[in-house]
């Protein structure tokens, strides 16, 4: 995959991706230029300009090259890490299908430069981390997740509630160090200039005023642009607000009540990243891989499980993957085909998975009793 992936930017090495976008990023750090004159290109923290900034001082396809191996590393150590901290027992005798599964879902975006498999791949890294007690590194994770895109943050505060002096005033210490880098490679006016024109630019960017073609796919747009529905804008932030609270409840009942630790990691892990991708702020197509891990490692465990798993949560995870292959295929295949029934496909895979989630994560004889219970 890599090999490919390289070759075709070699031979093409002023192909516009996203990793143009994050190397001009890198460039106008440099030089102490404005980053966000266009609202809808860089988006992301100043601290993220800064690190593409040694990208911008060598030539393009050498920067990609490298960005693009940097980011399937991250991606691939996360998955690694996810495999091996016993989260999913069962999964982990065959690795080889979890990758092989999760390889169409993921191509894509490292094609185009995105930086969503580092993202996921920071996520896996910090949900991996918790049993084994690495906390700085679950902190560290989550906080450099945060200052790329701003709404993973939700995970480390869920992971909070389930070690909060353990992990607490890691979190809040590695934010604010990551925060005060840039102070350190610019000037100060400069920086603060930045930080505030990111948030000015974050704060009035509301995505569900994009025109047809750019809108978020998610359940907005599976319920109010396709399905008609006269929803009023602040009762669905209410429900986005409602529901990440609800996976907040679900934490805290489960450390409670002692739940086995694979209960309350899957759970949290797989719901957050619905709530990410359904319920986000920012989804586009592309995003969706964010879901890619919490489904194939469940598909996975109920195939290596079934007969503990009943078949309504095995047919509802088939079909959950198909919906986001079908995606892949339409984007690869189709790329032109954006009708808007097509366009439901990721965000209904997201709603079945959130359905099916619910009835597999709160129901307690789904779960080895035996294992060791809550976060220690």
């Amino acid at each position: 995959m890599l090999v490919g992936l390289s070759i075709r930017i070699l031979v093409n090495p002023n192909r516009a991706n996203a990793f143009s976008v994050y190397r001009a990023a890198g460039w106008h750090w440099f030089h102490g230029e404005h980053l966000y004159g266009d609202w809808r290109g860089f988006v992301y923290s100043p601290l993220v300009a800064a690190f593409f900034c040694p990208f911008a001082l060598i030539p393009p396809g050498l920067g990609n090259l490298f960005w693009t191996w940097l980011n399937a590393a991250l991606f691939l150590a996360g998955l690694a890490a996810i495999l091996n901290s016993g989260i999913y027992p069962e999964v982990r005798r065959y690795q080889g299908l979890v990758y092989l599964l999760i390889l169409p879902l993921v191509l894509g975006n490292l094609d185009t430069g995105q930086a969503n498999p580092t993202l996921i791949g920071l996520i896996l890294l910090a949900v991996a981390a918790v049993p084994r007690e690495r906390w700085n590194l679950a902190a560290f994770s989550i906080a450099v997740a945060a200052y790329l895109k701003i709404y993973p943050l939700a995970v480390g505060l869920l992971l909070c509630l389930l070690a909060p002096k353990k992990l607490g005033w890691r979190l809040i210490l590695a934010l604010l160090l990551l925060g005060f880098l840039p102070f350190v490679l610019q000037h100060w006016s400069y920086v603060s200039q930045q930080y505030h024109e990111w948030i000015v630019t974050r704060s009035a960017d509301n995505r569900r005023l994009y025109p047809l073609k750019d809108v978020p796919l998610d359940l907005w747009f599976l319920l109010v642009r396709f399905g008609h529905l006269p929803i009023p804008g602040i009762l669905y932030t209410l429900f986005q607000l409602i529901s990440g609270g609800a996976i907040a409840l679900y934490c805290a009942v489960g450390v409670r009540k002692q739940w086995p630790r694979e209960q309350i990691l899957v759970g949290l892990f797989s719901l957050v990243c619905i709530w990410m991708t359904l319920c986000g702020p920012a989804t586009e197509s592309l995003t969706y891989v964010l879901l890619a891990p919490a489904v194939v490692l469940a598909l996975v465990d109920a195939g290596a499980r079934i007969s503990a798993r009943p078949r309504w949560l095995q047919i509802g995870l088939l079909c959950t993957y198909a919906l986001l292959l079908l995606a892949v295929l339409r984007a690869s295949f189709l790329p032109g085909q954006k009708s808007l029934w097509i366009l439901t496909v990721q965000p209904l895979a997201a709603a079945v998975f959130a359905i099916i989630g619910l009835g597999w994560f709160l129901e307690g004889r789904f779960w080895d009793e035996s294992q060791e219970t809550g976060i220690r």
